[in-house]
């Protein structure tokens, strides 16, 4: 008799286990698969790719803190330029005495037996130390007293390193005052407003509005001649001494001192005066003749240094 159930093998022959048998195995061999990849990518994760994604990620934020940085600092900068204060009158020992003879960029009488030239930028800060805390002293005990005269230069070395104008500006802005004959008052009102080099404090607008508080007379004349930078050659073509390149430098009788503190050079227009210092207080302290004291300043005299203009 045929029976009904079925065979049981497949038409090779082999035995065929039952379905419900098969699936669970295959979803054993499933999960196993599952459960390995996944291990896999989790050691992938924390071995390899996190570290790399975290180190990425802080080296963006830092550059990204860096240009934010700049960014804001560049800013600052832009508004400080902006934002100066407005220029202050010269007071105490910055003021050049009224009651000297003024003839340009003379100061003194002309017939003085002893030259004191000085060469400066107005935009160098040793120059202003000079004018505002030693100049005053040589001016009560030699100009004033008619021993010697002062002849002020220009000699630009702080553009070349800014890479601006203002030194320049400035020199010319001076000129335009003399010719007014405001020189002096002028060069007073600059030291006092010099700032910081290539700060923005001469520029040629900010350099008019001092012209007007220093009270030069005919301003459309001194404007325009600001605008123009009408005097820019006369200040470019001035030539120092040979070796002398640094600001400031004092010359006296055409010799270079080797400093430019008080006592050195009151040393140096004693010498030339021949007056004998007095053993109590020796070249380097000499006052002069008048005894006034010497400030303890004894900077060198290469503290803004640069190829001198031609």
């Amino acid at each position: 008799m045929t029976s009904n159930r079925p065979s049981g093998r497949s038409s090779s022959g082999g035995s065929v286990p039952p379905t419900s048998r098969r699936s669970a195995r295959q979803q054993r061999l499933a999960n196993r698969e599952s459960a390995r990849l996944t291990r896999a990518g989790t050691r992938g994760s924390s071995n390899s790719g996190g570290p790399l994604m975290l180190y990425t990620v802080i080296a963006l934020l830092v550059a990204a803190v860096v240009v934010v940085g700049a960014l804001y600092l560049t800013n600052q900068s832009k508004t400080k330029l902006l934002t100066l204060d407005s220029p202050n009158a010269p007071v105490g020992s910055a003021v050049t005495p009224l009651s000297i003879s003024m003839n340009g960029r003379t100061l003194g009488n002309a017939n003085a037996p002893h030259t004191i030239d000085i060469w400066e930028d107005f935009q160098c800060p040793h120059c202003r130390d000079f004018t505002v805390d030693i100049e005053l002293q040589i001016v009560a005990n030699y100009v004033q007293t008619g021993k010697a005269k002062i002849v002020y230069h220009d000699l630009l070395v702080i553009d070349a390193g800014t890479g601006g104008t203002e030194s320049l500006d400035a020199a010319n802005a001076a000129l335009c005052a003399s010719d007014q004959g405001m020189f002096w008052p002028y060069h007073d009102w600059l030291f006092t407003n010099q700032y910081s080099e290539g700060s923005g404090a001469f520029t040629k607008d900010r350099l008019k509005t001092i012209g007007k508080l220093a009270g030069i007379q005919d301003l459309t004349k001194f404007n325009s001649c600001v605008d123009n930078g009408s005097h820019d050659a006369d200040v470019q073509a001035e030539t120092p001494p040979a070796g002398v390149s640094s600001t400031p430098t004092v010359i006296v009788d055409g010799t270079p001192t080797s400093a430019y503190d008080y006592g050195t050079v009151s040393a140096a227009l004693d010498r030339a005066l021949g007056v004998t210092p007095s053993p109590s207080t020796g070249a380097s302290g000499s006052a002069g003749t008048s005894g006034s004291p010497a400030p303890s300043s004894s900077a060198a005299p290469g503290a803004s240094t640069s190829a001198a203009a031609s």
